[in-house]
């Protein structure tokens, strides 16, 4: 009997110590939006039983959905082949790129954990009403979504993403206002008039200015409205120039901003649905009555409503869009690409027409951007050097526009001038390189005081790794360094940069811009080698363009009537933007605000009548 037992207790060992044996973690990368993301993947006896998230730089608010989602997918399924997290889609991407590399170091087939998973909801439809449906948690819909709410209107929300934390709006730096608390706190006086006077300037009339000025109007009482919220603001200095400071900051965490406004409107009584797409309008002889969307298990859900408010947030992650305006070039995102012309299509498709004046991008936001280097990342200081003023060419080699409105206005006049070349490189020699990366840029243009953007923003800051930034860029091929111009000229095939080199330094050397004329604070010669030559692609943070509509925010048709029950908030307004981008910092997301206001108070007299 003891032999008995000893053997058992024996094979029990074994047994444990080949199981513990079968069991191994690997601390694996994926890449996500920001850079690498850490994933630590337990597989034992042939099955994936853990995925955890480690080190990473993703984007609080958003990432944490996909970080508990997809790994309980993945191990539910044992499969790969899991949809990505709506709006957190590079987050998943890089856990499901990180697991697949686990399955291959495990010695295991990773066709078998590729199987496509099918989704519980396909061939059902559902039905749901509501008072009033607003598309996209955005900035201006959650804005309409929360006063129509507070005035006991029943307002459903549905968002294409996992949270309402995807949307720019949540995530920017803030709003240009008008009459706020925390101005008067201040001392600070922004009035209507001085907002609407520039923003009319910089429009040229091709904006509504009624419509602008109504939103104008109501863009106090949506800080008001944020501040009631429990978010937390300040007043930001003027960095651009325009003499006032209307921009506001957040005090709270950007990660942290969401769940103060969607805890607020739920209490007010709004009901929200996440993951679930606008898909079409519904229609009754030629007026809206509703929506139908998809949801993200695939069911599909008719909404009746009496009123619809289009406010989805651009096309940025629609390149069929861009190219048609702008050609077959790359833009690289910055902001949120789940916005795809959702709003633009449904409005288009319900008879509403388009306001062609107002496309445009909020552009390279400090500094430019390649996909070989990442995209757009602030830790390479070679990107930044794309905004600051000096030697840019066009694929052939050639200067195109002059360059101080890169360091002066790069996401509005500047912004425009790269995306119709499409592609854009900095020219420099060892020489610049070596005073940014020692004393800085403003220090070296001589402290120019009349370079105010540069005076708030340039002022002080050194790139001291900028020397290892470009030779890193060198080496993923975005950039090249050569002893002669010719030699750099033939890495990027481009057939006019020796003479346009020869000629720029001619005009350094004699003071004096005579192709662009340019301030001649900027420029500096490209004399000393060895040379470099930066590539970068246009990058956008949010689009512009969308949707024309009457002062009310109506949708209009091609006879210039409104379509009933259907209305546009945010960048998808047309109507309340222009081309280039306004010169005020901050009023993309300032009108987006003061519209979802204005769109409910429409709204509220309408349902009235």
């Amino acid at each position: 009997m003891k032999k008995v037992m000893l053997l058992l207790l024996a094979c029990l060992v074994v047994l444990s110590c080949s199981v513990i044996a079968s069991a191994e973690t690997y601390d694996v990368v994926g890449t996500g939006k920001n850079g690498d993301v850490h994933v630590l993947v337990e597989i034992a006896d042939g099955k994936i039983v853990s995925v955890k998230l480690g080190e990473h730089q993703e984007t609080p608010g958003i990432f944490e959905t996909a970080a508990e989602k997809v790994p309980q997918a993945i191990i539910a399924n044992q499969s790969v082949n899991v949809d990505a997290v709506s709006g957190a889609t590079m987050t998943s991407d890089a856990i499901k790129e990180a697991v697949t590399k686990a399955l291959t170091l495990a010695g295991l087939n990773v066709s078998d954990f590729n199987k496509a998973v099918a989704k519980a909801g396909e061939g059902i439809v559902n039905e749901e009403s509501a008072k009033v449906v607003v598309v996209g948690g955005g900035a201006s819909g959650m804005m309409a979504a929360i006063k129509l709410a507070k005035n006991g209107v029943d307002v459903l929300v549905i968002e294409k993403g996992a949270t309402i934390g995807v949307a720019n709006g949540w995530n920017c730096g803030g709003p240009m206002a008008s009459n706020t608390s925390v101005q008067k706190a201040e001392g600070v006086t922004i009035t209507d008039e001085m907002l609407f006077n520039d923003l009319t300037e910089d429009a040229y009339l091709t904006s509504d200015s009624r419509l602008l000025r109504r939103v104008l109007a109501r863009t106090g009482e949506a800080v008001e409205l944020q501040i009631e919220t429990g978010l937390e603001m300040f007043l930001r200095p003027d960095n651009y120039g325009a003499g006032y400071r209307s921009r506001h900051g957040y005090k709270t965490a950007k990660g942290d901003r969401p769940a103060f406004i969607k805890d607020f409107y739920l209490k007010a009584g709004g009901r929200l649905m996440c993951e679930t797409t606008g898909e079409s309008l519904i229609m009754e002889n030629g007026d809206v009555v509703g929506i139908r969307a998809g949801k993200s298990d695939g069911s599909k859900l008719n909404i009746k409503a009496e009123a619809v408010l289009l406010a989805t947030g651009g096309y940025l992650g629609n390149n069929s869009i861009i190219k048609e305006h702008w050609g077959d070039i790359v833009v690289n995102p910055l902001g949120n690409t789940l916005s795809t012309g959702d709003g633009l299509r449904m409005a288009q498709e319900a008879g509403g027409m388009t306001e062609e004046s107002s496309f445009a991008m909020i552009s390279n936001e400090f500094g430019g951007s390649n996909k070989k280097g990442g995209g757009w990342q602030r830790s390479n200081g070679a990107m930044t050097i794309g905004i600051y003023g000096g030697l840019l060419v066009d694929p052939n080699g050639e200067r195109f526009f002059n360059e101080y409105y890169m360091a002066n206005q790069p996401l509005s006049v500047g912004g425009e001038a790269v995306l119709r070349a499409g592609k854009f490189y900095a020219v420099v020699d060892q020489a610049f390189v070596d005073a940014i990366s020692t004393v800085g840029l403003f220090e070296y243009l001589g402290n120019p005081e009349d370079w105010y953007v540069g005076k708030m923003t340039a002022k002080g800051v050194i790139l001291k790794t900028l020397q290892e930034d470009l030779d890193k860029a060198v080496a993923q091929g975005w950039a090249v360094k050569a002893d002669t111009i010719e030699e750099c000229a033939k890495f990027f095939n481009m057939s006019k940069l020796a003479e346009t080199v020869k000629n720029y330094n001619a005009y350094c050397e004699a003071g004096k811009d005579e192709e662009y004329f340019k301030n001649p604070t900027f420029l500096k010669s490209v004399a000393k080698a060895p040379f470099y030559v930066v590539e970068y692609e246009p990058s956008a943070w949010g689009t512009l363009g969308g949707v024309r509509t009457d002062s009310e925010l109506r949708v209009l048709r091609k006879d210039l009537t409104p379509i009933k029950g259907l209305y546009v908030a945010g960048v998808d307004a047309g109507s309340l933007y222009c081309q280039p981008y306004y010169q005020v910092e901050g009023t993309a997301v300032g009108l987006a605000f003061g519209s979802g206001i204005y769109a409910a108070d429409v709204i509220m007299s309408d349902l009235a009548k």
